[in-house]
């Protein structure tokens, strides 16, 4: 039977979880960001509570991205560790695609929206509910993105930060087609990752730890002062 640990640390929440075939064996979440601190005793903690040995782990699964820079490399560094140490695969899933997964039972268009800061947002269209192949990913100013959803006929659902911050002003544009997801939804959840990853896995969509890369989407802050290429 698998037994996938599954984290994010994309956003300023770290969440850490253990899933298998039957369900959520566990989970820990703390919405607060000191990832690079907390993130390797929170998955210390979840496996001696859940009574698992870390050789029990079948697969690595982790956020992607996008998200936050600093948050991302840390779940990179953690996960191609953890996977290399282990011999075991890794699987990357998209933050924007387990957010949605959190309301996946929602009937219309789910728009995940992670803030990207200065009034624009990291977002994903979802409309078919594919859970196993990573969507598309787009870097929007709120203008943009509700001009575009102005398109389309359906109610749309905003999970995600990005849904708190910027709810008035999506609002005032859509207006009763706009849906906002309740606040418990609105963070990230590791059991969405994990459980991503199982139907990733199931479709011989695993990864390896050399290959992984998580998802930037644009340049950090310390990149464009620097004048700096990429750096995965």
């Amino acid at each position: 039977m698998m037994k996938i640990l599954a984290f994010d640390s994309s956003t300023k929440t770290a969440t850490v979880a253990l899933v298998d075939e039957s369900g959520i064996i566990g989970e820990y979440t703390i919405n607060f960001l000191r990832h690079s601190v907390i993130l390797m005793p929170m998955i210390d903690e979840l496996l001696k509570r859940t009574g698992l040995k870390i050789n029990d782990i079948t697969h690595i699964a982790v956020s992607e991205g996008p998200g936050s820079f600093t948050g991302l490399r840390i779940g990179a560094a953690t996960a191609k560790g953890l996977s290399h140490a282990l011999n075991v695969p890794l699987v990357g899933v998209s933050s924007l695609l387990s957010l949605a997964y959190n309301v996946s039972e929602f009937d219309g268009i789910i728009c995940p929206i992670i803030d990207a800061l200065r009034d624009s947002v990291y977002t994903s269209i979802i409309k078919d509910k594919d859970f196993k192949n990573n969507p598309e990913v787009f870097i929007y100013s709120i203008k943009e993105l509700a001009d575009i959803l102005l398109n389309y006929k359906e109610k749309i659902l905003f999970v995600g930060d990005g849904a708190l911050i910027y709810k008035e002003k999506l609002y005032s544009i859509l207006g009763a087609k706009s849906c906002f997801s309740s606040e418990i939804n609105n963070i990230s959840r590791a059991s969405s990752v994990g459980i991503i990853a199982m139907e990733k896995i199931k479709n011989n969509m695993a990864d390896n730890y050399k290959d992984f890369r998580p998802v930037y989407v644009k340049k950090s802050a310390a990149e464009v002062r620097g004048g700096l290429g990429g750096v995965n």
